[in-house]
């Protein structure tokens, strides 16, 4: 930025007139300014300490750059609120299948429930979909290799990748639940670093946490499919017949010993296969 050269200025990030300025000279100050110019006549030559910020690019260039912004307010128009139910499953999806350097999804603001695409081929296989799938929206664009597209093909997106993940991501909702409800009894503690002493989340916090995050993990139950909950339900009870016939094993085991049996208490327990220091400490739905 040197004095002379003509910039393209605006108040505000994302909206707002663009004005052309004529940089005059640098600040030597700090936080850093600019003196500029304003160049068109209902300015009348008015001149102004800006922030650098403010001088979005070169004026020559301000076609492009008004495109670019047009484009991606007109790609992000429709973008989820971060606690709606569809974004919480999206997000949960994302989190828990990570597909690095395939696809990813955008977080902030600006770009929430945004769909980055890198490798459209090995998606399109993965999801046994074709590849202008991802081209079904009219707003979506490919930059520098990578598709962008807008939140209805990442709604999309996501609940395919769901199907592709169902057992996987049911059987993580679980965990997620067992915690929750962990941490709406006790509170949870996240620990701190160095001199810092670690945080304490109340129970009541942890609880009203979890009543907001609860419609994202049933929709993401919901495109999973009843198959994927059913199978783990089938599991999770399976594990705890076993864990019960291993239980009354032990005790078994145990009263042969006591009753001067040693050896064929150490038959039933080579039978059993599990050492019982291992079954002492099983709980339910152990894998």
């Amino acid at each position: 930025m040197d004095p002379g050269e003509r910039w393209a200025y605006r108040a505000a990030p994302y909206a707002g007139p663009v004005s052309e300025v004529e940089v005059l000279t640098m600040g030597s100050r700090r936080p850093l300014r600019v003196k500029v110019r304003f160049v068109g006549d209902e300015a009348e030559g008015r001149e102004e300490w800006v922030a650098p910020a403010r001088l979005r690019v070169q004026w020559e260039q301000r076609d492009q750059w008004l495109a670019r912004q047009r484009r991606w307010a007109e790609l992000t128009q429709d973008g989820p609120e971060q606690e709606c139910a569809e974004f919480l499953a999206a997000s949960t999806v994302f989190e828990e299948c990570p597909l690095e350097g395939i696809v990813s999804m955008g977080w902030n603001y600006r770009e929430r429930g945004v769909l980055y695409l890198h490798d459209v081929p090995s998606l399109a296989s993965l999801l046994h979909v074709p590849e202008d799938f991802f081209h079904a929206d009219p707003r979506t664009f490919t930059d520098e290799g990578t598709l962008t597209a807008p939140w209805p093909t990442t709604l999309a997106t996501a609940r395919l990748i769901a199907k592709a993940h169902a057992e996987a991501l049911v059987a993580a909702l679980a965990r997620k639940e067992e915690q929750a409800q962990r941490d709406g009894i006790y509170g949870r503690y996240y620990r701190g670093r160095g001199k810092n002493p670690g945080t304490y989340i109340e129970p009541e916090i942890c609880a009203e946490v979890d009543r907001e995050r609860k419609p994202g993990r049933d929709l993401v139950r919901e495109w999973c499919g009843a198959e994927a909950v059913d199978h783990l339900a089938e599991l999770t009870a399976l594990r705890t017949e076993v864990l019960r016939i291993g239980k009354l094993m032990e005790h078994a085991i145990q009263t042969l010993r006591q009753g001067g049996q040693s050896k064929a208490a150490e038959c039933l327990e080579r039978q059993l296969g599990v050492p019982l220091d291992a079954l002492s400490h099983a709980t339910p739905g152990t894998a």
